[in-house]
C-alpha cells in the first residue's frame, strides 16, 4: 500500500475513533451557549413553596406530595394510599437537587442525546418487550412543582460520566450529563444523584421494633383451627414464653417437652427474634376482612399461619400483631397499648417535696407513636416472618428417634444326610486304561 493511501486511512480512522466525542461536543458555529449554573434554577429559592416531587422512569414512576404547612407538613406516597414519605430521604434528595450545578455544556443536537442518555422520558407499559425496555431511555425525568401545580424546577438527567482528561489545572471530576425539558443544550453537571422511581423505596419499611432485652413475655394465639382444642379461636396459646427478669438469657416455653431436639433452623424464641425488626415489603389502607385469612396453599409444619401474636416489655408496653393472607402476601395489623399496671399510681407526698415523675411515660409516648403510624393500614411482611410470628411449640422439635430392632435370625443350616434330606449320590474312582506293555 502506498504511503498516501496510509496515511488517508489513519486519518479515516481517527476520525471514526474520535467521531462521538466530536459529535457529542459539536455545537452550530456562532450559536449562543445559555451560561451554566444550578441545573434546576430558582430550586433552592423556593424550596419552602415545594408540594409534590416527581420521578419518571421508563420502568414507572412515583410521586410524593405534600400536605399542610410548617410544623404540620407531612409528605407522603401517593401510590401507597398516601403512606408517609421517608422525610430523611426526601429531604437529601431536594437538597442534593437544590446543589447540583452546570459544569460543562455538552451537544445540543437531538441526535445525540442517546449518547448521553438525556432523551424524553416516558413510562413504558408493564407488557414492553425487552427491546423496547433496552432502547427506552435510560435516565430519569425529575420535576417539583408548588401546591398550585406549577413547575418549580425540572430536570432530565441521564447517565453519568467519569472524565479523564484531568490536568494539575483541572481534577477529574465526577458528574452526569442533564439537560432541562424543552431546552436543546445538554450539560455535564459536577457531582451525581440517584433517582429512584419505586414508590416503595420512599418509604421507611420499618414497621415496629423491640428489643430483645426488653421483651417479658410473648404469645401466639392462631386464629384457625390447629390449636389444641376444637377448629376455630382457641383459648390456649400455640406458644407461650416468658422470662422472669432481663438478665435471664433464654424464653422459656410453657409445656417444653424434655427429650426432644429442635429441628434444624428452629428456635424457641424465634417471635421474639421477628419483632427486633418487623419490617414491610408492601403497604396498604386496610380495606377489612384480611385478618384471620389463611393460605389456602399452606400445609405441612413449615407453613405460616393466620395469628394474633403479642409482646410485653418489662417496662409495660405491649404490642399486638394480627396477620392475614391475601393476594399472593401475609399482611400484619398491629397496635400497640400500656399494660394495666404501667404507670403506677402516685405515691404520697409529704409537704414540701417534690412528686417523683411517672417512670411510664416514655412507653405511653412509645404506644402513641406506634398507633399513629400504624393505625388504619396493613403492612406487607415476608412469609418467613409470617411463619415466625405463627411458630407452634409442638412443631419445632424433631419426631423422637426409635431405635429399630435387629433383623430376626433364623437356626443355623444343616449338612443334608439320608435322615434328614435327599442322599448324595455315590462317587465311584474313574476307570483307568492298563499300561501298554513295554
Amino acid at each position: 500500500m502506498s504511503g498516501t493511501k496510509l496515511r488517508n486511512l489513519a486519518v479515516a480512522t481517527a476520525l471514526i475513533a474520535g467521531g462521538a466525542f466530536f459529535a457529542v461536543k459539536s455545537r452550530r458555529g456562532g450559536s449562543e451557549i445559555p451560561p451554566a449554573g444550578p441545573a434546576m434554577p430558582g430550586l433552592k429559592e423556593n424550596i419552602n413553596n415545594a408540594a409534590a416531587l416527581t420521578i419518571l422512569k421508563n420502568s414507572g414512576s412515583v410521586t410524593l406530595t405534600r400536605t399542610g404547612t410548617g410544623e404540620n407538613a407531612a409528605w407522603t406516597v401517593r401510590a401507597k394510599d398516601g403512606f408517609p414519605a421517608d422525610i430523611e430521604r426526601l429531604r437529601t434528595t431536594l437538597i442534593q437537587l437544590c446543589n447540583l450545578e452546570l459544569a460543562e455544556p455538552q451537544t445540543s443536537n437531538a441526535e445525540f442525546y442517546p449518547k448521553l442518555g438525556v432523551q424524553e422520558v416516558v413510562v413504558l407499559p408493564k407488557d414492553a418487550s425487552e427491546a423496547a425496555k433496552k432502547n427506552g431511555a435510560p435516565g430519569s425525568l425529575v420535576e417539583v412543582k408548588d401546591a398550585s401545580g406549577k413547575t418549580i424546577g425540572a430536570l432530565i438527567v441521564g447517565n453519568a460520566a467519569d472524565i479523564g482528561n484531568a490536568t494539575l489545572d483541572r481534577p477529574m471530576e465526577t458528574g452526569q450529563f442533564v439537560r432541562r425539558p424543552g431546552a436543546t443544550q445538554s450539560w455535564l453537571t459536577r457531582g451525581t444523584i440517584f433517582l429512584d422511581s419505586e414508590p416503595m423505596n420512599w418509604i421507611d419499611r420499618k414497621i415496629a421494633g423491640i428489643a430483645r432485652e426488653r421483651i417479658k413475655r410473648a404469645t401466639i394465639k392462631r386464629a384457625v383451627g390447629t390449636g389444641p382444642s376444637s377448629p376455630g379461636a382457641h383459648p390456649e396459646p400455640d406458644l407461650s414464653l416468658s422470662r422472669k427478669d432481663k438478665d435471664a438469657p433464654a424464653f422459656d416455653a410453657a409445656g417444653m417437652p424434655s427429650g426432644l431436639e429442635l429441628k434444624p433452623n428452629e428456635a424457641v424464641d424465634q417471635p421474639v427474634q421477628a419483632m427486633a425488626y418487623l419490617g414491610m415489603d408492601d403497604v396498604m389502607k386496610d380495606p377489612g376482612g384480611v385478618i384471620g385469612n389463611a393460605d389456602p396453599a399452606a400445609t405441612g409444619p413449615n407453613a405460616a399461619h393466620p395469628t394474633v401474636t403479642q409482646f410485653e416489655t418489662f417496662d409495660g408496653l405491649i404490642v399486638t400483631v394480627k396477620t392475614g393472607f391475601r393476594d399472593g402476601k401475609w399482611w400484619a395489623q398491629v397496635s400497640a397499648d400500656t399494660a394495666a399496671d404501667a404507670i403506677p399510681p402516685a405515691p404520697d407526698v409529704k409537704d414540701g417535696e417534690k412528686a417523683p415523675t411517672e417512670k411510664r411515660t416514655d412507653v405511653a409516648k412509645e404506644a402513641a407513636a406506634i398507633n399513629k403510624h400504624a393505625a388504619g393500614w396493613l403492612f406487607a411482611i415476608s412469609q418467613f416472618d409470617a411463619k415466625r410470628l405463627s411458630a407452634r411449640l409442638d412443631e419445632m422439635f424433631a419426631p423422637p428417634q426409635v431405635e429399630a430392632a435387629p433383623p430376626a435370625i433364623g437356626p443355623a443350616a444343616t449338612p443334608p444326610s439320608p435322615e434328614s434330606g435327599t442322599p448324595l449320590p455315590k462317587r465311584e474312582a474313574p476307570e483307568f486304561p492298563a499300561p501298554a506293555p513295554k
